[in-house]
């Protein structure tokens, strides 16, 4: 973690900062995104990217195994392994030359041995150096899953910690939170009263019952554990990029922007309007199905439940089974989704007499990762007391 504060404040030769930061600070979407994937995008840094070309691959690869393709199942750790890091080098290098765009207007000639390069060359180099942090967050986060606690998404707590105050007095740009000793106050009760609640929901599952008719003894019940909130954190990494997103395109296209579309699309990324907050809402029930899916993989679990000798009474194996978790999966997602739309959407209802609060609704989304990942360590801490601690005879 350390190392990564540090390559954070390691600015990108061959660029004006300030120019940089200016160019980088009208993109709404980016500052929300450099929260969730633990980077600095508010000025292009050696490790600006952060997780984020890793995470954005490893969603499309699990989405991909939910699919349950044979081709999938039949590959080596080691094949796994080497696809999903060329598949982070490609996202890693895409989302280097969208950075390096938004930031042109800030390269400045780089001299070298009394010999100024020419700006192609400036602008491959600042490519080549963000690819070359973001493969190597990749490479510390890989060493923490084996050595450390937290595995790889450890790397985003001190980005996000970092990024609360921020995200409270600034969360949406355009609406100011004074953190005032009031304010801070509130905060600090919100706080307490968010993390409660989510510990909880984060606690609850619907567990169903496994018979294993070829294991003798107690080893023969078990139980299939369904989240409630199946996506964990996921839904609110996410939500506020996406929100954004489609106001960003439309403002960065001259036709669109003077369409009768883009009033339609204002109004619903608006968070100060009612059709703005039902589209957030509506967000955020979309990711959870879909990341829920791509997390619980209903289809080979089903399957592979069948390989190993497990049923759940009354039900039969294979298509029923399937449709059986399916169900479930979709009511589980569907409540654990309102769960998150509720705690996401009273801020941004609030906000509507009293615009500051609806800073919360991204101060919360920022608490949200941080319970899931330090839960996560917790969980691992305990797991590993109870390994040490473990005696077959007393």
């Amino acid at each position: 973690m350390v190392i990564s504060i540090i390559g954070q404040d390691i600015i990108v030769p061959g660029i004006d900062p300030a120019v940089a930061e200016a160019s980088l600070s009208k993109q709404t979407f980016l500052q929300m995104l450099g929260v969730t994937i633990g980077g600095e995008l508010k000025i292009p840094t050696l490790l600006s990217l952060g997780l984020g070309p890793y995470m954005m691959g490893l969603i499309i690869w699990q989405a991909v195994s939910a699919l349950d393709f044979d081709w999938v199942n039949r590959l080596t750790v080691s094949q796994t392994g080497y696809i999903q890091k060329t598949i982070t080098l490609i996202l890693a290098i895409l989302q280097a030359i969208q950075l390096m765009i938004f930031i042109k207007p800030a390269l400045v000639p780089l001299v070298i041995m009394n010999h100024t390069l020419s700006m192609d060359v400036s602008q491959l180099g600042i490519v080549l150096i963000l690819v070359a942090g973001a493969m190597l967050t990749v490479f510390l986060g890989n060493i923490n899953t084996e050595k450390g606690f937290g595995g790889i998404s450890v790397l985003i707590l001190p980005g996000v910690l970092i990024g609360l105050p921020r995200a409270l007095q600034a969360g949406w740009q355009d609406l100011n939170y004074p953190l005032t000793i009031p304010h801070l106050i509130t905060a600090g009760v919100v706080t307490v009263i968010v993390i409660i609640i989510l510990v909880m929901l984060l606690q609850i599952e619907l567990r169903i019952p496994l018979q294993r008719p070829l294991i003798e003894g107690t080893g023969s019940k078990s139980y299939l554990p369904f989240k409630l909130l199946v996506a964990g954190a996921m839904p609110f990494m996410f939500s506020s990029t996406l929100f954004l997103i489609p106001n960003e395109l439309i403002e960065s296209n001259g036709m669109l922007r003077s369409s009768g579309f883009s009033d339609f699309v204002h109004t619903i990324t608006d968070q100060q309007t009612v059709w703005g907050i039902i589209n957030y809402g509506v967000i955020i029930m979309l990711l959870t199905y879909i990341f829920g899916f791509i997390t619980v993989q209903p289809l080979r679990l089903s399957k592979q439940m069948k390989e190993n000798g497990e049923y759940i009474l009354n039900v039969f194996p294979g298509t029923a089974t399937t449709e059986y978790l399916v169900k479930w999966f979709l009511i589980m997602a569907t409540w654990g989704g309102l769960c998150l739309v509720v705690i996401a959407i009273i801020p941004l209802i609030i906000g509507l007499k009293w615009h500051g609060i609806a800073n919360y609704t991204v101060y919360i989304g920022s608490v949200a990762i941080l319970v899931t990942i330090i839960q996560g360590m917790w969980e691992q801490i305990n797991a590993l007391y109870s390994k040490y601690s473990y005696r077959v005879f007393n």
